[in-house]
């Protein structure tokens, strides 16, 4: 009788047969006279040909990024097949075809211009690179997004530089770009968007509009800082239908002219200059035409650096004749400047004070503003109160300063999320809104000072590294990152609508220690592309004194990696922090000594989706010294996860049951709790030399990747040391290391994965081998820069940042690939998706800007890219239902429409019946509505809960159809009206 065997001994057996498989194969390769670099994975020279680049233009940078090199056994099969019938060729090719779409990117950067809130505050308009974004401030949802078509100029796509309203059609903005075209686009129904003209400048700064009273009427003049040849000045322009009818230039200048403002119907205009302060007053109350407008401008300098400018204009009030004698009727203007060390200057009544200043009579006079210093570096933005009390100011400090000027106190609002760029006051001084660095804009109430609107876009980190006004004056501690960063996101697998990223306190506070930081959590909602929440993960400086005593910035630990577990019940993080160098030179020992490496388990709320803190784990990783987790990877079938460090040793980790003293701890609402240890640690240099070398290279930075096999029976694990490179196979039952992979890793690796029998790792090479099989599949060399290693602009070939993702549903991994040129700061990537089973890439694209994360939805098919533009790409099959879709604006689905009058038949979707069905006759329709208005009463239809859930819960919010198909199918449920027959 055959003995009986469990299910583990029969895939024990199963394995060590494929071992002795594997052996026997590679023996006869050696004793056949084969390679064997070719059944490890090691490629001649002659093999890989690496496709260097050409023409220093943009077509030569968009050439084909991948060479393709298949080995002997794939030539071999090829030629094999080549007998084979017609109709499986055709068969192999259906299959194997995807035709993949990228579609539009969503998201993207607020831009650094002051926001519009319309006059009767329902309205909130937002400026983006080349679209505007119309939002509701009662509800903070996207109603309209207006696209520009903005040209691409020497090479550069050109964007919006300032957006004013009409002073004379509260319904229209004026929007102005760089290259100097101009808008006038109704924000309501976005009409205007397609037609633009120039103002012939060579680059154009700033924008401010003011109505002008003219002999025939009053219409909007539009006041420009632009250059023009070798001089900066400002223009008035009179535009009519699109057209410019008259330019008058009203003061020339051999600075930018930045800040441009206007007040009292043209009457007044200010601007600075560096540290020169400009103002302008007409010469004239009246003027027939715009050649005739004239202005007597003067100039004064300011004690520092200016770096913010507004402007008040109050009708003056004359107490007696002798006020209305000396001053006359002239309005009262009133100044406020923000400089770079943080000071803020107030003039009041200007220009008597200048034409005091200008007289011969006073020779020692000068001018003496109210100076108010709170802020520790350059003041971002300053404004006046509509009644002239308060100057509001904000600045990189997260707090919002409100001076009162009669009784010199201060209020503050602190502990705002990031830096402050942009304070605006309501027309009507009931709300202000704020522009934060973190891309969100908030608008609160005066009375309260509450917050009645919040808009949060993506806030990853931006590269390169948006320019500030605090880089005006040079401090110590200022770090300028020269590397791009990768962003840690994932989905979870039991809400795929939200995605998580790795975010930080803003761009400034994030980039101003000694490297990025990226301490906090962002959820972002993929319906609606707004911030649904934000959770620190490790220590922040929000609140605390951020600064050392010697002025350096006090850097925040970093999240390394984010994963989470099958069901979305544990979400696992790694950050790591290391002190500047410069904090101990006076100790012994370099700053990798000292690093903090923390792995931290959190239990996810099912009902808020909020983060627990289960388990931290001090340094995961560790040998003489603390080491870095290299990469983290989720067992698919069960609640287990995988790391792999500087150490060598790949770690299995495991929860259990909390007790104390034989008892179990119960949490809130008498839910089980667990603890997370190390079940297994398995070192992958096996025996390899790994001795120290007699010089150590203390500048050598090692790598890793791991990760499970879709079952959770494999563990597979790559790291780069300095004696070599490994790709190690690992039983996760017994942890035993089941095969070694010498020779598939070139340079440093930066990502590993399985997929059904494939195994993928890529490097500064992507190679595709089967473990089955025990052959490799084919091999991409990743092009690198022109010439050597050191024509890189962002250093050697370790520097390149790639990608890998697997989609499970369609068998398919995409590789994202990003890479300077020679003589450029300008990095783009370009993405190639492939199948295990054939070597050419199904799509290949290019992305204007780095790619910064690349992840694949649980539960649908495709991939989200997120480039270093805080922008979201969707790469998806355009034959697969189960694809990602994003929602659209509320004005898609035309709800804000008036009906359609008596006699007017409205254009909207109707369902067509099919030609079987017969339709009722006239004389059936006169019946019942006969029945119904006689006998009967309506009554409201009573829609089911499960009704609904059959639409909304059919599919994840992002894979499920347009929510315009969704709005008709709701809309259908509720309009059935129920007929009750009266007694």
């Amino acid at each position: 009788m055959a003995p009986i065997m469990t299910p583990e001994a029969v895939a024990s057996k199963r394995k060590r047969d494929l071992d002795d498989q594997s052996k026997r194969k590679r023996r006869r390769h050696i004793r056949n006279g084969t390679q064997p670099e070719t059944a490890s994975g090691q490629l001649s020279n002659s093999e890989i040909a690496t496709l260097v680049n050409g023409a220093e233009d943009d077509s030569g940078y968009a050439a084909k990024v991948l060479d393709v090199v298949k080995t002997e056994t794939q030539v071999e099969k090829k030629d094999k097949h080549k007998n084979k019938s017609k109709s499986g060729k055709e068969v192999a090719l259906q299959g194997s075809s995807c035709k993949w779409r990228v579609s539009e990117p969503i998201g993207g950067r607020m831009l650094n211009i002051d926001p519009i809130l319309t006059e009767d505050d329902k309205y909130l308009i937002l400026a983006y690179n080349t679209s505007l974004q119309v939002y509701s401030a009662r509800d903070s949802l996207l109603l309209r997004k207006i696209e520009l078509a903005c040209p691409r100029i020497d090479g550069r796509q050109d964007q919006i530089v300032a957006i004013c309203p009409s002073a004379t059609a509260p319904k229209h903005v004026w929007v102005a770009s760089y290259s100097g075209l101009v808008w006038l686009i109704n924000w309501e129904t976005g009409s205007g968007s397609e037609k633009n003209f120039s103002v012939g400048c060579d680059r154009l700064y700033d924008m401010h509009v003011d109505s002008v009273q003219f002999d025939n009427g009053s219409r909007d003049v539009l006041y420009i800082s632009a250059k023009k040849g070798a001089a900066w000045c400002i223009l008035a322009c009179d535009i009519q239908k699109h057209k410019i009818l008259a330019s008058t230039p009203i003061f020339s200048f051999t600075a930018p002219i930045e800040s441009l403002r206007v007040a009292h119907s043209g009457y007044i205009f200010a601007a600075y200059a560096d540290r020169t302060i400009i103002i302008g007053s007409r010469t004239h109350q009246t003027i027939q035409a715009l050649d005739s407008l004239s202005y007597e401008v003067v100039t004064f300098d300011a004690s520092d650096d200016i770096t913010s400018l507004d402007i008040r204009v109050s009708n003056r009030v004359h107490l007696n004749r002798k006020s209305q004698r000396e001053a006359s009727d002239t309005p009262v203007i009133d100044l406020a400047v923000g400089c770079a060390r943080g000071a803020v200057f107030a003039y009041s009544d200007l220009l008597p004070e200048i034409r005091l200043l200008n007289s011969p009579k006073a020779r020692h006079h000068a001018l003496q503003p109210r100076k108010y210093h709170w802020h520790r570096k350059a003041v971002h933005s300053v404004k006046w109160s509509r009644d002239g009390n308060y100057i509001l100011s904000g600045g990189s400090e997260s707090t919002l300063v409100l001076w009162q000027l009669d009784t010199q106190k201060m209020d503050f609002l602190p502990h705002l999320s990031a830096t402050i760029e942009n304070v605006v006051v309501s027309k009507q001084g009931s709300a202000y809104v704020l522009h934060l660095d973190d891309n969100s804009v908030i608008v609160l109430s005066t009375a309260e000072m509450k917050p009645i609107t919040y808009i949060s876009g993506i806030q990853a980190l931006l590269s390169p590294q948006p320019i500030s006004k605090d880089d005006k004056v040079k401090r110590v501690g200022q770090y300028t990152p020269d590397r791009l960063t990768s962003i840690p996101a994932a989905i979870s697998p039991s809400n795929s609508s939200q995605m998580l990223l790795c975010v930080g306190n803003g761009q400034q506070l994030s980039y101003s220690g000694s490297g990025p930081s990226m301490p906090l959590i962002q959820s972002l909602d993929l319906t609606t592309m707004q911030s649904v929440s934000r959770q620190a993960l490790t220590r922040t400086n929000p609140t605390d004194v951020n600064i050392t005593s010697r002025g350096h910035p006090i850097t925040e630990p970093r999240v390394t990696h984010l994963k989470y577990s099958h069901d979305g019940c544990w979400l696992v993080t790694a950050d790591e922090w290391q002190p500047p160098s410069r904090d101990i030179d006076v100790f012994d020992g370099s700053s990798s000594e000292r690093k903090e490496t923390y792995l931290k388990f959190w239990s996810v709320s099912a009902e808020s989706e909020s983060l627990e803190l289960m388990t931290r784990i001090d340094a995961p990783h560790h040998s003489n010294q603390v080491e870095s987790v290299y990469d983290l990877a989720a067992d698919p079938k069960s609640d287990r996860f995988a790391t792999v460090g500087g150490d060598g040793i790949a770690r299995l980790w495991q929860p259990v049951i909390r007790q104390r003293d034989g008892l179990l701890i119960k949490g809130k609402k008498g839910r089980q709790l667990y603890s997370w240890n190390c079940s297994q640690a398995i070192s992958l240099y096996g025996n390899e030399a790994t001795a120290e070398s007699d010089v150590p290279n203390e500048y050598f930075q090692g790598s890793g990747a791991v990760a499970f096999s879709e079952d959770g029976s494999v563990l597979v694990c790559a790291v780069v040391h300095e004696h070599g490179s490994v790709v190690q196979v690992i039983d996760t039952e017994s942890g035993k290391i089941r095969n070694s992979l010498n020779d598939l890793i070139k340079g440093h690796i930066q990502g590993i994965s399985v997929l059904s029998t494939s195994l993928i790792v890529l490097s500064d090479a992507l190679m595709v081998y089967d473990i089955v099989l025990d052959e490799l599949q084919y091999g991409v060399q990743l092009r690198k820069a022109k010439g050597s290693e050191t024509d890189d602009v962002h250093g050697p070939g370790a520097s390149i940042m790639n990608h890998l993702a697997t989609d499970s549903h369609t068998s398919r991994f995409a590789v994202a690939v990003s890479r300077g040129k020679k003589g450029t700061t300008k990095v783009r990537s370009e993405l190639a998706i492939f199948s295990p089973g054939g070597c050419e890439p199904e799509l290949v694209h290019s992305f204007q800007n780095p790619i910064t994360s690349l992840v694949s939805p649980p539960g649908s098919s495709g991939f989200l890219a997120l480039d270093s533009a805080a922008q979201i790409w969707s790469i998806a099959d355009s034959m697969d239902t189960n694809s990602l879709a994003f929602a659209y604006p509320l004005a898609d689905l035309h709800l804000d429409l008036e009906p359609a009058t008596n006699g007017e038949v409205a254009n909207t979707p109707a369902l067509i019946l099919e030609q079987d069905d017969e339709g009722a006759s006239e004389d059936d329709m006169d019946i019942d509505m006969d029945n119904t208005t006689n006998n009967e009463v309506m009554y409201p239809a009573v829609v089911a809960p499960q009704r609904l859930t059959e639409l909304f819960d059919a599919a994840p919010s992002f894979a499920m159809p347009p929510i315009e198909d969704l709005f008709y199918q709701v809309t259908k449920l509720f309009s059935a009206k129920v007929a009750i027959p009266t007694p």
